[in-house]
């Protein structure tokens, strides 16, 4: 199921578990992986009516060495403070993406209605202010969930909406900070927009979605790949199927509107392919057969050690243990980290390290989205 950040009345299930998850603490859960690598992570955790919505820089082991909210900004201009926190504190502000960028001097974030990308500089005065900040409630981008850096200082924002124009909308990085500034292109045919990745080899940009909107029946998750040249990215991009439309009535009752559609992707490090995520399985894109694998060889393979949080079983006794990993991050020596949503929830709780083909153990115990590897992604 698409999680709802801003459109129709599944938001109010974000609420419910904002909520839920209000007094829970954000220390870590024991896992029993030796600390021997220093790749840090980075996870938005969602606020609540009693707590501001953070981002944070950790450890394996989950101890903290930097973390922001958006009260540690400092230089956040009113407008953008406004959609970023104001709107949304009092059901708990969602933090549905999170990134490395800058060679680690910035985070890229969707915070609250924003795309932001803050400064990483710990120990500097210009610590953890934004460099960049651009409103989403508005424009039908109220449900965005990814942000990607693009050459030329400009940045991709990605958003779910049932039209299929405006779908991914790239803004201008540099220059005065303007958080209701009009994107310089936008980017349409793929209304489920989940994720944005930049692919500097071959000057693409993919882009995991639906053919239509994944409220409509019928529904299909896709692949696009948008080739840059001279400053803009393809109008017409090259487009695949990932996988068949399927009405996700297992987890969610024959009365959901909602059909499967894409949510992470990452690539598989040197091999020219891409590991992507559905609400019901998991799939391998080949970008020299340009055909794709699905469900468990490409578990098995890819992420070995991977363990299905909870039974994952529907009343009509139909199992989906791949179904809904929102986030997936992999490192260039396979370690990998994944995020899977709590069943008949669109949120996640834990953080799962995957290493030496085992799961090493899992982070934190609270409402999150994304968290990824605090590192370049590895290609």
């Amino acid at each position: 199921m698409k999680s709802s950040f801003g459109i129709l009345s599944s938001s109010c299930l974000w609420i419910m578990a904002l909520m839920r998850f209000a007094h829970v603490g954000a220390g870590s859960v024991h896992h029993d992986r030796s600390s021997s690598k220093n790749t840090q992570i980075v996870t938005g955790f969602f606020g609540s009516p009693s707590k501001t919505a953070r981002i944070v820089v950790h450890n394996a082991a989950g101890q903290v060495s930097w973390d922001w909210s958006i009260d540690k900004a400092g230089n956040v201009p009113a407008a953008l403070r406004q959609c970023a926190y104001d709107t949304c504190k009092a059901g708990g502000c969602a933090v549905p993406e999170v990134k490395w960028a800058d060679n680690g001097r910035s985070v890229l974030s969707v915070y609250g209605y924003a795309a932001i990308i803050i400064n990483h500089h710990p120990g500097l005065e210009t610590d953890k202010r934004i460099s960049f900040g651009v409103c989403t409630n508005r424009d039908d981008m109220d449900n965005s969930h990814t942000v990607e850096l693009l050459p030329d200082g400009k940045v991709a924002v990605g958003t779910t909406t049932s039209a299929a124009t405006g779908n991914i909308k790239i803004f201008n990085r540099f220059g005065p900070q303007n958080p209701l500034a009009a994107p310089i292109q936008q980017l349409h045919g793929i209304p489920g927009v989940h994720a944005v990745l930049w692919d500097a080899r071959r000057g693409v940009l993919w882009a995991a979605g639906n053919d239509i909107s994944p409220l409509s029946k019928a529904s299909r998750s896709i692949l696009n790949a948008y080739a840059y040249k001279n400053g803009l990215l393809s109008a017409k991009p090259q487009t695949w199927v990932i996988a068949s439309a399927t009405h996700l009535t297992t987890e969610w009752s024959s009365n959901t509107p909602w059909w499967d559609g894409a949510h992470a992707m990452v690539p598989i490090p040197g091999q020219d392919k891409l590991l992507i995520t559905t609400d019901l399985d998991v799939h391998l894109y080949d970008m020299h057969t340009q055909k794709f694998e699905h469900g468990a060889p490409v578990a098995q393979k890819y992420l070995a050690g991977f363990q299905p949080l909870g039974k994952r079983v529907g009343p009509d006794g139909v199992s989906l243990p791949r179904s809904d990993i929102k986030s997936l991050s992999i490192l260039d020596n396979g370690d990998t980290l994944y995020v899977q949503a709590v069943w008949g929830q669109t949120y996640g709780e834990k953080v799962n390290i995957l290493a030496d083909k085992k799961m090493q153990g899992s982070l934190w115990n609270q409402v999150l989205y994304r968290s990824r590897w605090f590192a370049d992604t590895a290609w």
